[in-house]
């Protein structure tokens, strides 16, 4: 079983995105796009795993999350990856203003490196994929207009909980499906009203 632990964006942000798809599509680029509704931000890939360590895996995503306040994230430009090279990937970069995306995901590493499971080696690059790049065809095109778009704003969402994904692979891409497994909350802190009561 494949899993992945990630954040989803809200529909607002996957329908500004998807508007951008769109734009981006009329390239006629050799591009898969990614469904709108399997928009997300990875915060831990899992890969290949054991599902008899599903328990413990839920538990600890659990305990991690509810280290974390609740916090905003946005949404900004058009990139690649690699950013040098032929593209890849097509992403839209996300910024955590207040880096708790970062504490989250070093929790969750940490929580789940405690029970055998690898741990990353290489810095959080959170961003939403909005397609993979299959040949070179119309790619100066699209790099083009992707140049045009590197500094649209498509929104801000609250990361309020963290779900685990059990990744469905079809025989191709477009039959990509995600099912979530588990979703653990963030803390939502006590507002001013609260206090003292």
């Amino acid at each position: 079983m494949r899993f992945f632990i990630a954040l989803s964006p809200s529909a607002d942000v996957a329908a500004a995105l998807a508007r951008m798809q769109q734009t981006l599509a009329h390239t006629k680029a050799d591009v898969r796009w990614t469904d709108p509704h399997h928009f997300h931000v990875t915060v831990k890939f899992l890969g290949e795993t054991d599902e008899r360590l599903l328990p413990e895996i839920q538990a600890r995503l659990t305990a991690a999350a509810a280290q974390v306040p609740v916090f905003p994230l946005e949404v900004e430009g058009v990139s690649r990856f690699p950013e040098k090279g032929p593209p890849r990937v097509i992403i839209s970069r996300i910024v955590s203003p207040d880096q708790r995306l970062t504490k989250l995901h070093r929790l969750i590493d940490s929580a789940l490196g405690g029970i055998g499971l690898p741990m990353d080696t290489r810095l959080l690059s959170p961003h939403v994929t909005l397609g993979r790049v299959s040949s070179n065809h119309g790619i100066n095109r699209l790099l083009r207009l992707i140049e045009k778009h590197d500094l649209d704003f498509f929104g801000a969402f609250e990361a309020a909980r963290v779900e685990l994904f059990e990744s469905l692979l079809g025989e191709t891409a477009p039959d990509r499906r995600y099912r979530v497994v588990h979703a653990a909350s963030l803390v939502v802190p006590a507002s001013a009203g609260d206090a003292g009561t």
